[in-house]
């Protein structure tokens, strides 16, 4: 009875494994896009912050200046002093070159402190700025 409780348990746990590496995999799609299962997960599930909780001026902490400033309908990178369009859809930030989106990055975590993204680099934390 013992013998038989240990390959339950064993199996249980071969299962636990292989799923969690299923998923791991259809998240991190080579090309940056989403697949229809990520698309999936994510469809119908009100995140939990708006646009205007990622909207002010944010720093990575790499420099003394902020990094750049998401504003109503654009994007100001505070070192090249360059404007990009954007739309946020869900969760996720979306970059736009004329009218065509070339940059995508999930937005993980919004407050009025923090800011956490994720795409194909990695993940990138930010705070809010100070002067």
């Amino acid at each position: 009875m013992k013998k038989i409780h240990t390959i339950f348990f064993v199996l249980f746990l071969i299962s636990c494994i292989v799923k969690e590496t299923e998923e791991e995999s259809v998240v991190q799609h080579q090309d940056g896009t989403s697949s229809p299962a990520v698309e999936s997960m994510y469809s119908g599930i009100q995140p939990l912050y708006t646009e205007e909780d990622i909207k002010g001026i944010w720093t990575s902490g790499e420099s003394e200046n902020a990094s750049f400033s998401i504003e109503e309908d654009s994007i100001l990178f505070v070192d090249a002093f360059e404007y990009l369009k954007y739309e946020f859809r869900n969760d996720t930030l979306i970059y736009i070159e004329d009218g065509v989106s070339f940059f995508k990055t999930r937005v993980i975590k919004a407050d009025k402190d923090s800011l956490v993204t994720s795409n194909e680099d990695g993940i990138r934390r930010l705070w809010r700025f100070k002067d």
